[in-house]
């Protein structure tokens, strides 16, 4: 056992030597002291594995020397020599934890011996789980050092992430809006009602609890509700049902239909497919062109049908005054339960989404330029570049998105005329962040 020290204190030389003599096998170094204060300097200066005392000694007894020694370095394994005149001193150093083992004078040779490989295998062991110990506590703060960096790293990606992910939602719904303006090149008027439509239907959803992708769909759905037009004739795209005689009115009742086979190949689109191609199914089963009745209507339906229906009455023409707003609640009323979901009907009152389409008289109009617009506005006219590409609808209020979008445009379509806005700030909310 050479990485072991072995400390023997007593004050006879003879003692110390017989001690040598039984230690002489074990390869472990041996030192020695006359006295406890000896003892004490060398615990002070060297680490010692086992230390053996005699009991009676000169300055310092063995109980009150191992007792220091405990306090000066417990991994040291202690072992008491004493007579049997001191068993009493001896139970009371055990007792107290002072003491591992205690051994009478004149001892037994192999007896000791085989104390001591013990206690040296003892110091070993707790040497040992001291180590794995310490180990343990190290790599334990190297992990939380890890787990730290880690996190941040995890922050930073989730970070990135969603910023990745709201720039490509944010393009998403921009391509959207880019069909919305394909269809309005071939079909002026489709796409300014797309687009107030899709407005309606934001503020509708406020009034809903539903996911971010529920609500993402019904907004594309509103978006490109009217996209089966395009494959329409121009003289019946452009015509009100009720200016279309039977042959025409045939041809009108596929464009659901139509608009459906344009989205439905597109993966995640299948929901919005089917809000595409029942958005003219009436709540009462006369609608088309499945014949629909109640909730097996989709809920992506039966709002579309809603904000579909109010801006043919309140917005399709100029700016609404309060009388054309009424009017188009009434009606809205008045076919609840019929044509619409009565507690849909309900809950656009609840929202009180006409009233925010109202600016009376006293605001008056300005024309501005692209460049002078400001967050907040609400335009009072569709806007359209020089070739008749169609940006936003009136009724729209500016976000910087818009603004912005407005800006880029118009550096490469120019808007000739002065774009129409209100010139206060509207009470509209503000859209919802897919916007």
């Amino acid at each position: 056992m050479p990485d072991h020290r072995i400390l023997l204190v007593d004050d006879e030389e003879g003692i110390l030597k017989a001690l040598r003599r039984v230690l002489r096998g074990l390869g472990a170094e041996v030192v020695t002291a006359s006295n406890g204060p000896a003892a004490l300097e060398i615990l002070s200066k060297q680490n010692v594995s086992l230390i053996i005392s005699d009991q009676r000694m000169p300055k310092m007894t063995g109980v009150e020397l191992l007792g220091r020694v405990r306090e000066l370095a417990p991994q040291t394994i202690r072992i008491l020599l004493t007579g049997y005149a001191d068993i009493d001193a001896t139970v009371e150093a055990i007792n107290n934890g002072a003491v591992r083992y205690y051994m009478n004078k004149p001892w037994d040779d192999d007896f000791l011996l085989s104390r001591i490989k013990d206690s040296l295998e003892l110091y070993e062991s707790a040497a040992e789980n001291k180590r794995l110990d310490e180990l343990t506590r190290q790599q334990n703060e190297k992990l939380l050092e890890f787990n730290h960096t880690l996190q941040e790293k995890v922050d930073q990606q989730t970070s990135r992430i969603k910023k990745q992910h709201g720039e490509l939602k944010k393009s998403f719904m921009e391509t959207i809006k880019a069909f919305s303006v394909i269809v309005g090149l071939r079909l002026r008027d489709v796409a300014s009602h797309s687009q107030r439509v899709a407005t309606l239907t934001k503020m509708f959803l406020k009034g809903l609890d539903l996911s971010d992708k529920e609500y993402q769909d019904v907004v594309v759905a509103a978006y490109l509700h009217d996209i089966g037009k395009i494959g329409l004739p121009d003289k019946i795209a452009g015509k009100d049902q009720k200016e279309c005689n039977p042959h025409e009115k045939k041809a009108l009742y596929k464009h659901p239909i139509l608009g459906q086979s344009c989205v439905c190949g597109i993966t995640g689109f299948e929901e919005i497919a089917l809000m595409i191609r029942h958005h003219h199914e009436n709540f009462d089963g006369t609608g088309y062109p499945d014949y629909l009745i109640g909730t097996k209507i989709p809920l992506g339906s039966r709002i579309l049908r809603i904000c579909d229906a109010f801006d043919h009455a309140a917005l399709r023409n100029d700016y609404p005054d309060l009388k054309t707003l009424n009017h188009a609640v009434a009606t809205l009323h008045r076919y609840a339960g019929s044509r619409f979901d009565p507690s849909l009907v309900k809950m656009f009152d609840t929202l009180d989404i006409a009233n925010q389409f109202y600016h009376d008289d006293s605001q008056g109009v300005v024309g501005l330029k692209p460049a002078d617009l400001k967050e907040g506005m609400v335009v009072a006219m569709d806007i359209r570049t020089v070739n008749s590409v169609f940006l936003l609808p009136k009724g729209a209020k500016l976000s910087s998105g818009m603004i912005g979008r407005i800006n880029k445009i118009h550096a490469v379509d120019p808007i000739i005329e002065a774009i129409r806005v209100y010139n206060r700030s509207a009470n509209m909310e503000t859209e919802h962040a897919t916007a």
